[in-house]
């Protein structure tokens, strides 16, 4: 990288040193450097000072300035100069707090004004400071300054005026379509907030929080309103349910046999106590009939035994489970209704299905179903709990099931129709409805931007859950589609993980043959010990695949962190075309 074309940042609040996220080949200076720190501190913008290249330590540059000060400095990336070297600095930005430094060659930086304007005046455009903007970035990034490719930008420029020219010159050398989604999808990514998890927790918030509003919304009062209420909350539910079901989620269960069973046995129960069936030897532990309803699930061995399993298989918390069938209990359906619930349920999406079935099947049989109970039911924090709970399952994968290279493809599908679905049913319900149609369509141009990518790249995000949290992780082979090569020696991948515990990690893969070989990059030397206590693990699964496997960890510098991703830089940042030259791939992959 050029020199010329590098910035350094400059601290000057003197505690130390302090991080500056500030892009390619900046440098945020040491404070401990007090007088020189105070020195710069005080030049203005646009001023010009001297300094020599005192001393190259690792990612450590001592300027040593034309008073005898000195700056000491810690490059976030590697630049090309030598001890010696003397520099013009140009004071970029002064706010007071930070100082934005950038190498300044004058007869160089008059080179490139003389072939921008000779690039402006060919083209016939007048030297504005737009246009000057337009072919500066144009040049910085490899690409013609054609007539043509200027105007591309000018007009893209005009529509988007919110758009730094810097991203738009990006997006088209990335042959990305320009629109005013995919730049705000685009600078997402630059900026490290591209997360798909993150898009999925708001969806599903803000499902919940229109859920509990529409739900507190219905009228559910005596007479009339009340049986209108009945069937406002079921079908409301109902449709909620079906915008994020599936067909293999669909309830294919008739409960109305058993719940007329239920009814009659309960009507044969309440004419025996009207005939004095002696109510002492009840008490006292006389045999109960099938129909009678559970006072406390915990009672009944099966049921309670049922529960547990089912929480255990489908990964879902047994307390919001065991409450929830307690209050169907309450509502009246006996222990071998809810018993086939369980049974009949092998999803749990299917599960939230079954237990709506249920409700509609015992109005139509003509159950009575108090509707404030129901409400009761519908908002209450075990079955809100439940429902969001599954809904997240349905909407990312379970590392232990990912086995069908289609999975991937199968859920952006899924969450675009998923998200389609509520855009229709809900957009219009009031401002909790507006929410989660911001929500939805959010998720669909993330993963419409994706798509965009993927003309191009290998590239994936994988919304994942992990021991019950959700987590993001993000693929990319180093493969331009563009240009892909015959050789085949060598594939290569970069995995982004963002962990609870080992914090953002970055993991390179290369196979030659039946070599592995992996790269971890973690933050701190904590996380890197975890990984090295646990690579016999990764060891014995590359082995039992018929692989061999060679590894580094490797700790970042703490000044290296601030939004670092990997996978991000390598596949929209400036040393694209380099990466991709630099390996060969597998066009299988």
């Amino acid at each position: 990288m050029n020199i010329s074309d590098s910035n350094y940042n400059v601290n000057n609040s003197y505690t130390g040193n302090i991080a500056v996220s500030a892009g390619k080949g900046q440098e945020t200076v040491n404070t401990s450097s007090l007088s020189g720190n105070a020195q710069i501190s005080q030049v203005a913008e646009g001023q010009i000072f001297h300094g020599q290249i005192q001393n190259i330590t690792g990612d450590q540059v001592n300027i040593l300035l034309a008073n005898n000060k000195t700056l000491i400095a810690h490059m976030t990336e590697s630049l090309t100069m030598n001890i010696g070297d003397s520099l013009n600095f140009l004071v970029k930005e002064n706010n007071g707090t930070n100082v934005v430094i950038k190498p300044f060659n004058q007869e160089a930086n008059m080179m490139k004004d003389n072939a921008i304007f000779k690039a402006l005046e060919l083209n016939g455009l007048s030297p504005s400071e737009k246009n000057y903007q337009i072919a500066e970035a144009l040049m910085n990034k490899n690409m013609p300054l054609d007539k043509a490719s200027m105007q591309k930008v000018m007009q893209q420029a005009y529509k988007f005026p919110d758009a730094s020219i810097d991203t738009l010159v990006s997006m088209n050398k990335l042959n990305i379509p320009v629109t005013e989604s995919t730049i705000t999808q685009f600078n997402e990514y630059m900026t490290n907030n591209h997360q798909m998890v993150n898009n999925l927790n708001s969806l599903v918030n803000d499902i919940a929080t229109m859920t509990n509003e529409i739900i507190n919304n219905i009228p559910t009062g005596e007479g009339t309103s009340a049986a209108s209420g009945l069937n406002d909350l079921i079908n409301f539910n109902s449709t909620l349910l079906g915008s994020i079901s599936d067909n293999v989620d669909v309830s294919v269960m008739d409960f109305k046999t058993l719940i007329s069973e239920s009814i009659s046995q309960n009507n044969t129960w309440d004419a025996n106590i009207n005939q004095n069936v002696n109510t002492a030897n009840l008490a006292s532990g006389a045999p109960s009939m099938s129909g009678e309803v559970l006072t406390d699930i915990s009672n009944s061995t099966i049921l309670s035994n049922n529960i547990t399993e089912l929480s255990n298989n489908f990964s879902i918390n047994e307390a919001n489970v065991s409450d929830v069938f307690k209050q169907l209990s309450d509502l009246g359906f006996n222990e071998n209704t809810l018993n086939t619930v369980i049974k009949e349920s092998e999803s749990p999406m299917q599960l939230m299905n079954n237990i709506n079935k249920l409700l509609s099947d015992a109005k139509e049989v003509g159950m009575e179903l108090p509707p404030e109970q129901i409400k009761d039911l519908l908002k209450s924090d075990s079955y809100m709990n439940l429902f969001t709970e599954v809904v997240k399952k349905k909407m990312t994968l379970d590392p232990n099931n990912m086995k069908d290279p289609h999975e991937l493809d199968d859920l952006y599908k899924s969450l675009y129709d998923k998200a389609g679905k509520l855009l229709e049913n809900f957009s219009g319900s009031g401002s909790s409805g507006q929410n989660l149609a911001d929500s939805a369509k959010s998720m669909q141009d993330k993963i419409e931007f994706i798509q965009n990518l993927n003309e191009m790249y290998a590239y994936a995000q994988i919304p994942v859950s992990i021991s019950g949290k959700d987590m993001n992780s993000e693929l990319f082979v180093y493969m331009n589609k563009r240009s892909i090569k015959e050789s085949k020696e060598e594939v290569s991948a970069l995995l982004h993980l963002d962990m609870d515990h080992l914090g953002p990690t970055d993991v390179h893969v290369s196979l030659r043959g039946t070599t592995v070989h992996t790269k971890f990059y973690v933050e701190d030397e904590e996380s890197a010990r975890i990984i090295d206590e646990h690579m016999n693990m990764l060891e014995k699964a590359v082995n039992d695949n018929g692989f061999s496997l060679t590894n580094e960890v490797i700790t970042r510098e703490p000044t290296l962190n601030v939004g670092n991703n990997m996978v991000v830089k390598e596949m929209l940042g400036d040393d694209l075309e380099q990466s991709v030259k630099r390996y060969t791939f597998d066009i299988r992959m």
